[in-house]
C-alpha cells in the first residue's frame, strides 16, 4: 500500500488497558495508513470488550453509530461474532480474533478493497508479541502487557471463556519494549495482565513478577514502574521487599478482593478466609508503610444477604483502602454464577453500590488529608494556560482511574504564559500538597 495514498483509519478502543495495548501492537504493525477521526475514516477498527453486558451493549451502540463505515471487529468480543453477523450488520467487513492480529495488514487491505474477512481461531497456547508499539496513550505513560488469559476461574468471570488459559510473555520481550518506551520519553510503565501475580509460572515454573520488576528497575532512565491487578494470594515477601527497596517501582498495589464476606467469596470461588486477607494487608503496610492500596468490589452477587452486605461495609471501613472501584454484579452466560439462586434485583445492587461508594468517599478524603503539608514527586502531564494550572499525578494515582494533583505555579506576568516560559510537560517536579479533596489533591511547585 503506497504511503502517497494511505488508507484512512479511525480507532475506537473499548474496555481495559490490556485491550488498548493490543491495539497499539496492531497499529505498529500496519503500513500505509493515516489515523484520522471517525468522520474522515474509510475503515474503523472497533476494539471490543465482552467482559460485561454493559460493555457488550457499548460495542453494538458503536456498530450502529458507524453504519456508514467499514468496521473491523477485534478484541475480546470478536470470537462471539458469527459469519451471519455480516448480513445483520452490513457495516462489519472483518471479524478478527487475537491469534490473527499479525495478519491484519492483508485483512485491512482486503477490507479497503470491499472484501469481507472472517478470521476467528482458538486462542494460542503461547503469548504472541508484536514487533513494536504505536502509543495511543499520552506520552507520559504506557501500558505493557505481560500476560494473556486467566486460570483463576472465578464464578462470575468470562475472561477464561473469552481469552483462554494464562500465558506469560517472555521477560526478554518485555524488557525490550520497556527500554524502547523509556527511550521515547515515557515516564511511567504500567504492567497489565488479568492477574500480574501469576506472571511467569507457565514459562519459568514459579511466579516471577518480582524477578521481572528487579530486571526492569535496572533499565537506565528516570521513570516509574507500576503493576496493576495482583490477587492477594500472589503477594509474597519477595515481591513486597522488591517494591519497598526500589526507587522506581511505585509504592502502589491494586489488589482485586471482590468482597468482604466469607460466604460470598466462597461462591465467587475466591480466597474466602477474611482473617488471612486482613493479615496480608497488615503485612503489606508493615513492609511498605507508604503504600497506596486500591481494590475492586462487587455488590449484589447472588445470595448477598443483608448480613453479607454489612460484612462488606465493615470490611471496607476496617481496611481503609485509598481507592476502591465498586461494580454491580452482572449476570453473565457461560459463568458458574449465572445459574446460582437468589439473584439480586437491579435496584438493590444500585443502592448497595451507592452505600459503599459513600463509605469509601469519606475514607479516601481522610487518607488524602494525611499527605497535606508533605513534599511529593509529581509527574506533570497537562497545562491549562487560561487557568494557569498544571495537572499531574503522584505514585498514589493511576491515570484515568484515580485522582489527580492540581498544581498552581508561582505568579508570572500574563504575557509570559504564552512565550514558552511554562514548565515542560511529561517531567517530574517536587510539589508541596496544600489541600485535599475526596479524590484530588492541590499543591504548589517547590
Amino acid at each position: 500500500m503506497s504511503n502517497k495514498n494511505p488508507i484512512k483509519i479511525a480507532i475506537v478502543s473499548l474496555g481495559c488497558p490490556k485491550n488498548l495495548a493490543d491495539m497499539e501492537g496492531v497499529l505498529a504493525y500496519l503500513k500505509g495508513i493515516s489515523i484520522v477521526n471517525e468522520n474522515e475514516a474509510k475503515i474503523v477498527f472497533l476494539n471490543t470488550c465482552g467482559f460485561l453486558k454493559a460493555a457488550r451493549n457499548e460495542v453494538f451502540e458503536n456498530i450502529k453509530k458507524l453504519k456508514n463505515k467499514k468496521i473491523i471487529i477485534l478484541g475480546c468480543l470478536a470470537g462471539q461474532f458469527k459469519k451471519e453477523d455480516f448480513e445483520k450488520y452490513p457495516q462489519i467487513y472483518a471479524v478478527v480474533s487475537s491469534v490473527n492480529y499479525l495478519k491484519m495488514q492483508k485483512i485491512m487491505e482486503k477490507v479497503a478493497a470491499g472484501k469481507k474477512v472472517y478470521k476467528i481461531s482458538k486462542e494460542p497456547t503461547k503469548f504472541e508479541s508484536f514487533a513494536g508499539k504505536s502509543l495511543l496513550t499520552p506520552q507520559s505513560y504506557a501500558y505493557v502487557k505481560i500476560a494473556e488469559g486467566c486460570d483463576n476461574r472465578c464464578s462470575y468471570c468470562l475472561i477464561p471463556h473469552l481469552k483462554g488459559k494464562y500465558r506469560s510473555r517472555k521477560i526478554e520481550e518485555i524488557l525490550e519494549e520497556v527500554k524502547d518506551l523509556v527511550k521515547l520519553g515515557v515516564k511511567e510503565i504500567i504492567l497489565v495482565a488479568q492477574d500480574c501475580g501469576c506472571y511467569g509460572k507457565d514459562l519459568y515454573g514459579t511466579n516471577s513478577l518480582a524477578n521481572l520488576l528487579q530486571k526492569m528497575e535496572k533499565i537506565t532512565g528516570d521513570f516509574w514502574i507500576r503493576t496493576l491487578y495482583i490477587y492477594p494470594e500472589r503477594i509474597d515477601d519477595e515481591l513486597l521487599k522488591t517494591i519497598a527497596k526500589s526507587k522506581k517501582i511505585c509504592k502502589y498495589l491494586d489488589i482485586p478482593l471482590q468482597h468482604g464476606d466469607a460466604e460470598i467469596l466462597k461462591k465467587m470461588a475466591r480466597p474466602s478466609n477474611i482473617k488471612n486477607i486482613m493479615e496480608k494487608i497488615r503485612k503489606i503496610r508493615k513492609i511498605i508503610p507508604e503504600i497506596t492500596l486500591r481494590t475492586s468490589l462487587i455488590v449484589g452477587f447472588p445470595g448477598e444477604t443483608e448480613k453479607a452486605f454489612k460484612n462488606l461495609q465493615k470490611f471496607v471501613r476496617e481496611i481503609k483502602f485509598d481507592h476502591v472501584g465498586v461494580f454491580e454484579y452482572s449476570r453473565e452466560p457461560n459463568t458458574a454464577a449465572y445459574g446460582m439462586p437468589n439473584q439480586i434485583s437491579a435496584r438493590t445492587k444500585s443502592i448497595r453500590r451507592g452505600k459503599i461508594m459513600l463509605i469509601q468517599q469519606k475514607i479516601s478524603w481522610a487518607n488524602n488529608k494525611k499527605v497535606v503539608g508533605k513534599r511529593t514527586r509529581v509527574l506533570v502531564e497537562k497545562h491549562d494556560s487560561q487557568a494557569n494550572i498544571y495537572v499531574g499525578r503522584s505514585q498514589r494515582f493511576v491515570p484515568e482511574i484515580d485522582g489527580e494533583i492540581i498544581v498552581k505555579p508561582k505568579k508570572v506576568p500574563h504575557s509570559l504564559l504564552f512565550s514558552g516560559s511554562c514548565k515542560p510537560l511529561n517531567e517530574f517536579y517536587d510539589v508541596e500538597i496544600l489541600v485535599s479533596k475526596e479524590y484530588d489533591l492541590y499543591g504548589k511547585f517547590l
